[in-house]
């Protein structure tokens, strides 16, 4: 009677199997019907060859064979159920424990030397846990690019599903074919967007620090050429006028004092060099404390009181809650700027507008000089530079009365 109820009952499931099979493809549900039958069918052929086994030997011996054989086979059921699942659920690519399946994947990760690294190794668990013949995560780093993590082939047409951490998009995971649990993609693809986001913060991070290598780079080129083609000129001519207001004494002071004067004129614009060099290197204006008592409007009128043509100042709305980063992007442009007026453009006069709007900062330095001559265009590609750090736009043209005007807007976080 016991052997006719377990054949009926392992006949079961395998009848149902059959004809779930017979109807549909390789579906989860058939899989899972034939899973347990097979895990069954193995269960009670292992159970009753212990069972039977233990009372063909024990017969003879023993009255209680029986008993001994109930026992034994009740104990060898539980594990024997597990290792037969296990090894059932293996050969079916079925993961009946989803936080043994994360936390493989997690030390997976974790042991990998860097985000780039971890998410291969991420990509290749989830291929091995998914059983997929391919799976492929496709990250979007700053600046528009993508890169692609893939292990074993997609295919034509794969399940697509978002990456998304925090509300933003990290990219997104192809899967070849149809996904057997879909429960457990969506859990895989969450962790998969964590490590995704570490990508994209790395990738972030090395494209900074070549931004600084190279606005580094540039500012030392900046300082060598001015070093060099300003204040070097300069000092050889002061040191000549000096040698020839030497040899002129002998004529008498009336031969020397037309050499001093010149030699005055050149030592002022000397210093005014040296001024904006040493500024262009660090605004007191914009350090320390005295950001809080200037400002940057204050800054850019200490900036105009400089010698040299004269330079007005028009603010329009508030500037005192502006962010440090625009507040020193903002009077470094202004800063270049109005030296170039001063070196290059031979203008009377230049302007500096700021206007503060909705959302942005706006500023403009125009003069009346002759305009940006040819050498100088370098300095434009620095200002442009600066203003795209910081998300904005930089302009130039010529003005129609003649000079030049440079316009940069500047976007600027409303606070809350």
């Amino acid at each position: 009677m016991t052997i006719k109820l377990m054949l009926l009952r392992v006949a079961g499931p395998l009848l149902v199997t059959v004809a779930a099979l017979s109807g549909m493809r390789r579906s989860r549900l058939a899989l899972v019907l034939l899973n347990r039958a097979l895990v069954g069918l193995a269960l009670t052929a292992v159970v009753g060859a212990v069972y039977f086994g233990i009372i063909a030997l024990g017969r003879p011996l023993t009255s209680s064979a029986g008993l001994v054989a109930a026992l034994v086979a009740g104990a060898l059921f539980h594990p024997v159920r597990v290792g037969l699942q296990g090894a059932a659920d293996r050969l079916f690519g079925i993961e009946r424990d989803p936080y043994r399946l994360a936390d493989r994947v997690n030390r997976r990760v974790q042991e990998a030397p860097g985000p780039a690294e971890a998410l291969a190794s991420a990509v290749a668990a989830t291929r091995r846990a998914l059983r997929a013949p391919g799976v492929s995560v496709e990250v979007v780093l700053p600046g528009g690019r993508s890169r692609r993590f893939a292990d074993g082939e997609v295919g034509a047409s794969p399940t697509v599903l978002p990456l998304e951490w925090q509300g933003t998009s990290m990219g997104r995971l192809l899967v070849a074919g149809e996904p057997r649990d879909r429960a457990l993609l969506d859990m895989l693809a969450r962790q998969l967007a964590e490590v995704a986001h570490a990508v994209r913060l790395s990738a972030d991070l090395r494209r900074s620090r070549e931004r600084m290598l190279l606005t580094r780079e540039e500012e030392r080129h900046k300082l060598r050429r001015d070093l060099y083609d300003g204040l070097g000129p300069t000092l050889t001519e002061l040191a000549l006028s000096a040698d020839e207001a030497r040899i002129s004494l002998a004529g008498g002071p009336e031969a020397v004092d037309p050499l001093l004067t010149r030699m005055r004129r050149r030592m002022t614009e000397a210093i005014v060099e040296v001024r904006e060099l040493v500024y262009g290197l660090r605004p007191p204006a914009l350090d320390g404390a005295d950001l809080g008592e200037l400002g940057l409007e204050g800054a850019l009128r200490t900036l105009a009181d400089s010698p040299g043509p004269r330079v007005d100042v028009a603010v329009s709305g508030p500037l005192g809650d502006l962010p440090a980063a625009v507040e020193v992007a903002a009077y470094r442009i202004a800063h270049e700027a109005v030296a170039g007026v001063r070196r290059h453009a031979r203008a009377t006069t230049a302007l500096i507008r700021v206007d503060r709007r909705p959302g942005s900062l706006c500023l403009s330095v125009a003069d009346d000089g002759i305009g940006l001559p040819e050498q100088r265009r370098e300095g434009a590609a620095r200002l442009r530079h600066r203003a795209e750090e910081l998300g904005g736009t930089y302009e130039h043209d010529t003005r129609p009365g003649g000079g030049t005007e440079v316009v940069v807007e500047l976007p600027v976080k409303e606070p809350a």
